[in-house]
């Protein structure tokens, strides 16, 4: 009982944490009037209603156990989209290659994700093997948001010298303290249980306290550029960046 109501004061700091990310980013992805940025608060928000989920699941669980699996897929699925959409939001800004080059394309990729998750649970209980779908449909979201948590730290550690002079490279350690939290919600799939779920929560919550200190810390009041440049949004796009390395 003290460790569940450990873990539903993190995930509720949790929500409090990625709120405050979603509000803090908004005034500047919003400022340079460009449409895609916006997939940064955006994204944090879904992350933000996944975490709230989370910290209802218990209570909604307790009064009608058939919405377990419901209830955490939603939550599961929700953080997904957020993460996706910060990585799109990267993909956008540095011209990657078919993902960076249109809304649709990661419009797609979204729904292309969500596709395979349905298809991974009627196909898991349509061989009778009913006990596995939760565990087929978390180990599936957690390597997508794997994934895109693995581009982000990519994005920010490619142009390294503009991210170290911005944030002194902390935005890239923010991001592989959440790489943390997904291999240990991961391993906890396993036999790892209470293990691996508290190295998961210490790892988000080390990852959102970082991402907090970057954006706050430092930071003069007004000051817009300096948050999107300590995001690691300040990088060439990629074929600048190839350019530039070919004129050295």
């Amino acid at each position: 009982m003290v460790f569940d109501i450990l873990l539903t004061s993190v995930n509720m700091l949790s929500v409090l944490a990625t709120a405050v990310l979603a509000i803090s980013t908004t005034k500047p992805c919003r400022a340079p009037s460009v449409a895609y940025l916006l997939a940064i608060p955006a994204g944090f928000g879904l992350i933000t209603v996944a975490f709230a989920v989370q910290v209802l699941e218990p209570f909604l669980v307790s009064t009608s156990p058939l919405l377990g699996l419901p209830v955490s897929v939603v939550s599961l699925l929700t953080q997904t989209y957020g993460m996706l959409f910060l990585a799109f939001a990267y993909a956008r800004r540095t011209g990657l290659r078919v993902l960076g080059k249109s809304t649709l394309a990661d419009l797609m990729a979204t729904a292309l994700a969500t596709v395979v998750l349905f298809g991974i649970i009627f196909l898991t209980e349509a061989v009778g093997a009913v006990d596995s779908v939760p565990l087929n449909a978390a180990l599936f979201l957690r390597a997508v948001n794997m994934a895109a948590i693995i581009y982000l730290m990519y994005e920010t550690l490619r142009n390294w010298s503009l991210t170290h002079r911005a944030s002194e490279g902390f935005v890239t350690i923010g991001f592989a303290f959440f790489l943390v939290e997904q291999m240990g919600f991961t391993l906890a799939l396993g036999s790892l249980g209470s293990v691996a779920t508290f190295l998961a929560y210490e790892g988000r919550t080390l990852g959102l306290f970082v991402l907090m200190a970057v954006l706050f810390v430092g930071v003069r009041k007004g000051d817009l550029l300096a948050v999107l440049k300590r995001l690691g949004l300040g990088a060439p796009a990629h074929a600048r960046a190839a350019s530039l390395r070919l004129k050295q």
